[in-house]
């Protein structure tokens, strides 16, 4: 294999003229960089990079054109480079050099960006300039990632034309992050098995820092389908940056996108491509492929580079806060340093766990409809894992509370439960009405909403406070309308003797001459149909209005059906109203509905299991 020799092997001390840059406070000021386009590259052409492989300075390392892959992605080429320097001899294709920029013939040719698995030789693809500059000129539409601020202006020189400015805020395409992962898969970046043999990006590693060995495999299973490669391998970086560190960003420099950091963090590192003013395009290939968003970043810290048959990558960490990920697109990410992206605060507290050396966690989560809740249920279960991992029999009850941006009212939700599998149990937690909130806020069709603030106070205790519905009964099966029959629900209590408790039903006089049944259940498995919410007020309230599972519920089917309508329900509706009301309304949309007439007991203990009992109601009363 033909190698090539750096010239001296010596940090790049200055990027001449087509580099030249300087900082006033903390913006970035570049002069216009000349790029190379792909018809004017040909094979055996040599040239150089620029990355991070230590520190914070970018290095050098020499690069050959093998040739150009022409339509690699739509309306893309790929420009394929051989890389020469001792660390990518053994490392070949490095996980966090994404974006890392290549010159030829003295210009700006493109990103590193991607790499075979398994390869033996470093090489790898370039993806062209033209495509990211594209990408950096779109505009944006704030509404899309609410809660973003804009920084103080500095005076700062005067940029090309292309830029106009400060950035357009018009126009532009629709967020794509709902369906982030069908983009993902689209774009060939879904985190399944894939032949060595394919051409897949230089993965992004999202390194871990203060979590749990499993919830970093959790995480690994929930975001690796991203395309991003989870790592325990970060830590949350200092509270304030060390002396020397960076106040802008450089071609070549290191940057991060930080989704948690605090007490545990999550950042997604890679490198800049290319800086013209406050825009600048880093990776070369898409993060999520999520559109328009927007995602605190940073200056980052190279570590060490760790050589690995499997992928390569860099071990980072966040130093500075700067910017905000307002593009995520095919070619590259675009940042955005005048935004301050906006984050959700968080506090995790945990009581009941006698002796453990932590209770508490602070940290910061990105504003995201998609990550937010995965990123908030990963820092709950690292919680307990630190604090209350036991195996055991474990009662809790976790007492939420969301404060909406914008609104004073703070919405708070009590959740009771039992895991049998020690409080860190993730199909526990997930029943949270938290998340349920969560949803709600992110989802809604009303308005742009966020959480801007999380609190959860969870208390555990160890033991097993649970009552099991065992049976139910009643003294004869045909009864009157308008009486009320006593159901006799046959109970266990856990570590206790069976009991009966008696539960008396009423049978309304509408259900003369039918055929009813009695179902007896927990309070979680209890479907409560509401009105179609309104606006964001009513559907929070749905998170609301649920039974708990500590309640016992009595539940009397009636053979009639009911409507949902905007504002409220009609219930127990004949026949005839049924039909004439579901033509001047969107039968799809509206179904009926099973009605029934519940009662509900609180028995403080959580339920589970399920009786049913059928009754025949008579067509007059007995005399």
């Amino acid at each position: 294999m033909r190698r090539l020799r750096s010239r001296n092997g010596l940090v790049a001390l200055a990027f001449g003229a087509l580099l030249v840059a300087s900082v006033a406070g903390g913006q970035v000021r570049t002069a216009s960089t000349r790029t190379i386009s792909v018809e004017e590259i040909t094979p055996g052409m040599r040239g150089y990079g620029l990355t991070v492989f230590r520190g914070t300075t970018p290095e050098r390392f020499d690069v050959e054109v093998i040739d150009v892959l022409h339509n690699f992605r739509p309306d893309q080429d790929l420009i394929l480079i051989r890389t020469d320097h001792p660390i990518l001899d053994s490392a070949h294709v490095v996980a966090g050099m994404s974006g890392s920029p290549i010159y030829l013939d003295g210009r700006l040719a493109g990103a590193y960006a991607y790499g075979w698995p398994f390869s033996q030789d470093p090489v790898a693809g370039v993806t062209p300039i033209r495509n990211m500059i594209t990408e950096m000129h779109r505009p944006i539409v704030p509404e899309l990632f609410p809660g973003a601020e804009p920084l103080a202006r500095r005076p700062r020189a005067r940029r090309r034309a292309s830029l106009g400015g400060a950035p357009a805020y018009r126009g532009g395409d629709v967020d794509a992050t709902t369906a982030v992962l069908a983009h993902a898969r689209a774009m060939g970046v879904d985190g399944g098995p894939r032949s060595s043999a394919t051409l897949q990006p230089a993965a992004t590693p999202l390194l871990i820092g203060g979590f749990e060995g499993s919830v970093v495999e959790m995480l690994e299973g929930q975001l690796g389908q991203f395309g991003l490669m989870v790592l325990q391998a970060g830590g949350a970086g200092n509270a304030e940056p060390p002396p020397g560190t960076p106040t802008a960003y450089t071609h070549g420099s290191a940057v991060g996108v930080q989704l948690v950091r605090g007490d545990v963090a999550a950042t997604a590192v890679g490198t800049v491509t290319h800086v013209d003013g406050q825009r600048v395009s880093a990776f070369g290939h898409p993060m999520l492929n999520a559109g328009q968003t927007g995602l605190p970043t940073a200056n980052a810290r190279v570590l060490h580079i760790l050589s690995s048959q499997a992928r390569s990558f860099k071990i980072s960490e966040p130093v500075r806060p700067l910017g905000t990920l307002v593009h995520d697109r095919q070619s590259s990410i675009v940042v955005d340093t005048g935004l301050r992206a906006a984050t959700v605060d968080a506090v995790i507290r945990i009581r009941g766990a006698e002796g453990a050396p932590r209770d508490t966690w602070t940290f910061e989560v990105a504003s995201h409809r998609v990550l937010t809740p995965v990123l908030l249920n990963a820092a709950l279960l690292n919680a307990l894992n630190a604090t209350a991992a036991d195996n055991a029999d474990v009662m809790f009850e976790a007492r939420s509370r969301v404060t909406v941006a914008g609104r004073a009212e703070v919405e708070e939700v009590v959740d009771r439960g039992y895991s049998r599998m020690g409080a860190a149990n993730p199909a526990a937690l997930g029943q949270l009405r938290l998340f349920g909130l969560l949803e709600a806020i992110y989802g809604n069709p009303f308005q742009e909403a966020r959480a801007a603030r999380v609190e959860i106070d969870l208390d555990v205790r160890f033991g097993r406070e649970t009552t099991r519905i065992l049976d139910a009964s009643v003294a004869a099966s045909e009864v009157d309308p308008g009486s009320t029959v006593p159901v006799r629900v046959t109970l266990r209590r856990f570590g206790q003797p069976e009991e009966v408790r008696v539960v008396p039903v009423r049978i309304p006089q509408r259900l003369a001459g039918e055929e009813v049944e009695v179902y007896v259940q927990a309070g979680s498995a209890v479907r409560v149909q509401h009105a179609q919410p309104r606006d964001l007020d009513e559907l929070l309230e749905v998170v609301h209005e649920r039974y708990g599972r500590t309640d016992l519920v009595v539940s009397l089917e009636t053979p009639s059906r009911g409507l949902r309508f905007s504002g409220h329900i009609a219930r127990h509706l004949p026949p005839s109203a049924l039909d004439a009301l579901q033509l001047e309304n969107d039968a799809d949309r509206n179904r009926p509905f099973v009605t029934y007439d519940r009662h509900a007991i609180e028995l403080g203990e959580v339920v589970s299991g399920t009786a049913r009992v059928q009754l025949r109601v008579r067509e007059t009363p007995r005399p």
